[in-house]
C-alpha cells in the first residue's frame, strides 16, 4: 500500500474534533473508512490552540481517502483499548478521550501530582509514544466550590502538571496543549459531594496529525 502522504490531493481540510462519547454504534475502524469513502470524500485535521507559541492554532493532518481513514481508525481503536486499562477511555468518531479523576491525581486544592498518579501517567506516556501521530489537549476541570478565578487557575496548574509528566516521559511538548476550564462543563451535580468529585477531573483528548502516521502502519 502506498504511504499516506500519497493520498494527499487537496488543500481542503475537515475538522477532527474530540468529544466525550460515541454517537454511533458503528465500529470505529468502519467510521474511519467511511470518512474517506465516496466520490472525492475527504478527511483532514484542524487542531487549534496547540500552544502559546502557536497562538492562532496549528493546522495538522491532511487530505485522506478511505484507506487512510481506516488505518487511522484502527490505530485509534487499539490505543483506546490500551489506555482503558489505566484510565477511563472512550473512543469517539474522530479520536478519543481519557478521563482522569483529580482526586486520584491531586490532593484537594493542590496541583502537585501524587506519586501513584505519576506512575499512571508514565504508563500512559509509554503507550502514547507508540502513536507519534497523536495531538493531545489536556483539559483541567474543578467543581463549583470556590471562585471562578481560583478554579480556573487551579485547573490550569493541574493540566500543566499532567503535561509536564508526559513530556518528561518523552512525549513531544509541541504536540500537547493545555487548558484550564475551571468549573465549566460539569458532568455531574455540583450540589452533591459525589457529583463534585466527578466534576474534579482532567481529560486528555487525542486527535491525529495524519502526516505522522508511521509508514510501516500503511503496509
Amino acid at each position: 500500500m502506498k504511504k499516506i502522504s500519497a493520498l494527499y490531493t487537496s488543500a481542503f481540510a475537515v475538522v477532527l474534533t474530540v468529544t466525550a462519547g460515541c454517537s454511533s454504534g458503528m465500529k470505529n475502524t468502519q467510521k474511519g473508512a467511511a470518512i474517506g469513502a465516496g466520490a472525492g470524500a475527504i478527511a483532514g485535521a484542524i487542531i487549534g490552540n496547540q500552544s502559546g507559541k502557536n497562538k492562532g492554532g496549528a493546522v495538522v493532518g491532511g487530505i485522506l481517502g478511505g484507506a487512510a481513514g481506516s488505518i487511522i481508525g484502527n490505530r485509534m481503536d487499539k490505543q483506546a483499548q490500551e489506555l482503558d486499562k489505566i484510565a477511563e477511555t472512550k473512543r469517539t468518531e474522530e479520536g478519543l478521550v481519557t478521563k482522569l479523576k483529580s482526586d486520584i491525581l491531586f490532593d484537594t486544592g493542590r496541583a502537585e501530582l501524587k506519586p501513584e498518579a505519576q506512575v499512571n501517567l508514565q504508563q500512559m506516556a509509554a503507550i502514547m509514544k507508540k502513536y507519534p501521530e497523536n495531538v493531545l489537549t489536556i483539559k483541567g476541570y474543578t467543581d463549583a466550590t470556590g471562585s471562578d478565578q481560583t478554579n480556573e487557575a487551579l485547573s490550569k496548574r493541574r493540566a500543566a502538571a499532567v503535561k509536564d509528566v508526559l513530556v518528561a516521559n518523552q512525549l513531544p511538548a509541541s504536540t500537547i496543549a493545555t487548558k484550564g476550564l475551571g468549573e465549566e462543563s460539569p458532568i455531574a451535580d455540583n450540589t452533591t459531594a459525589a457529583g463534585r468529585q466527578q466534576n474534579r477531573r482532567v481529560e486528555i483528548e487525542v486527535a491525529v496529525d495524519a502526516s505522522k502516521v508511521p509508514e510501516s502502519a500503511t503496509r
